[in-house]
């Protein structure tokens, strides 16, 4: 079948397209992690205790029977504060498919391993949660570089956890630092899964207008 030459020129500005947001992107990330990290150690901590305060204080969270979070890496906000109480969900690296799958942990110090990137993880004896369970029954509070006001999530790059949210039906809550937040509408795709809350210690960025319906 011969290709028409339109057909090839559209092809190619999307290319080009394509590889220009990826270069956004990575420069954002590199601007984003910089200022995260430019945090000191106290005002991490002290920041912890405030986004911790922020979340316990939504409806959404106090009504979750099970959260699936992440374990800080790097200068990511500590949530494990709010681990007590609710079943626990953490991601765990599947060498096999190449993407992350969540695992129900019940105690922090037996079941973690050192996993993917030296980040802890649930053991591999542990049995991965059903993914329709997760989907409708499990509130996902995920790290990010970089939100804005609109729902645009950049991650850490590879889009693990764009496939890890993808059949996701229940909202989900980005938790940065405010100095992660941008002003202005970051790059996205239709691939990338947008947050309804982002969650700072200055305050809680409502997207769908969540808040004060508890949904």
């Amino acid at each position: 079948m011969r290709i028409s030459r339109s057909a090839v020129e559209n092809h190619r500005r999307i290319g080009m397209a394509t590889e220009k947001m990826e270069l956004e992107k990575k420069a954002l990330r590199k601007e984003y992690s910089l200022r995260r990290k430019m945090l000191t150690e106290k005002e991490r901590q002290d920041f912890d205790a405030v986004i911790c305060e922020n979340i316990r204080a939504l409806p959404v969270f106090r009504q979750a029977d099970n959260i699936a979070a992440f374990i800080s890496f790097g200068a990511e906000p500590d949530l494990s504060a709010l681990f007590r109480g609710k079943r626990l969900f953490l991601p765990r690296f599947d060498t096999h498919s190449g993407v992350y799958e969540m695992v129900a942990v019940e105690n922090l110090k037996r079941d973690l391993l050192p996993g993917k990137y030296g980040i802890p993880e649930p053991s591999p004896s542990l049995p991965a949660a059903d993914a329709g369970f997760l989907s409708s029954q499990v509130l996902f509070l995920v790290p990010a570089v970089a939100c804005d006001r609109h729902g645009c999530r950049l991650g850490r790059g590879g889009g693990y956890y764009d496939r890890l949210l993808a059949d996701v039906k229940t909202p989900v809550m980005a938790v940065i630092y405010s100095c992660q937040l941008s002003e202005t509408a970051l790059p996205g795709t239709e691939y990338d899964t947008p947050v309804k809350w982002v969650v700072t210690e200055r305050e809680v960025v409502d997207i769908a207008g969540n808040y004060e319906s508890g949904e």
